[in-house]
């Protein structure tokens, strides 16, 4: 899981962090746990890092420590919960990239938690809109723009580039 706010452990290096999972959930020794924090580093972009703490870490630098952290173990699942949250729009579209990139690359299902269009568009696939608690609609980024639901419809098309965006869609 990728947690909203990184929910990495403030006491524990970049290196440590990653490794958490490994040490509770593997019999891998030193070494072969090393070379995995380091693949999974290195995978997300990150290298040299692993003695820095999190407060020694930008908002970006902790999303991909807990990318590396969720992917070290090969799950068959990933959940993100508002993975671009706090970031600037360079790097959310950065994150958004790593995130499709994993998923593909791992053969990975991915369910991704957000209130962002942009990476709703760009990454979507089956889209579930809830509202209030329940389902109020569900379907593919080409269903979006014609998708009958008044609630739906008034979320993501709140913002000024999204109403233009709808009136240039056929």
């Amino acid at each position: 899981m990728v947690f909203q706010g990184g929910a990495l452990f403030d006491s524990l290096n970049v290196e440590q962090n990653v490794m958490f999972p490994l040490n509770m959930f593997t019999k891998m020794s030193p070494e072969e746990k090393v070379d995995r924090v380091n693949f999974c580093l290195n995978r997300v972009n990150l290298k040299n890092v692993n003695k820095l703490m999190p407060s020694e870490l930008s908002g970006g630098m902790k999303k991909r420590v807990g990318i590396a952290r969720a992917i070290v173990m090969n799950p068959l699942y990933l959940f993100c919960d508002e993975p671009n949250s706090g970031l600037d729009p360079r790097t959310a579209i950065v994150i958004d990239e790593l995130i499709k990139e994993i998923t593909k690359e791992y053969d990975i299902l991915t369910i991704i938690n957000t209130h962002d269009m942009n990476s709703v568009l760009d990454m979507g696939e089956n889209i579930v809109y809830l509202h209030k608690g329940k389902k109020w609609w569900e379907g593919t980024k080409a269903d979006i723009f014609h998708s009958g639901n008044k609630e739906f419809d008034d979320f993501i098309f709140a913002s000024k580039v999204m109403k233009e965006l709808r009136a240039i869609t056929p």
